[in-house]
């Protein structure tokens, strides 16, 4: 016996539209995670630069008085 099978394109488009979106998904995740990183990140470098430059005003400002 022989059997034929005939793949119609659209039974996968559903298939290739879920690897797709979960493809899509995973990169948001990570998008996000990378995004909360880096804030977090910068917020922490510029409190860092502020207590700096406040510590180096408060330093001159001694000097001077």
């Amino acid at each position: 016996m022989v059997y034929q099978f005939y793949l119609i394109p659209g039974q996968f488009e559903g298939v290739n539209m879920t690897l797709t979106a979960l493809k899509i998904s995973h990169l948001d995740q990570l998008n996000s995670k990378i995004f909360a990183l880096s804030s977090t990140l910068f917020s922490r470098l510029k409190i860092e630069h502020l207590i700096k430059q406040i510590g180096i005003t408060l330093a001159i400002k001694k000097a001077v008085h």
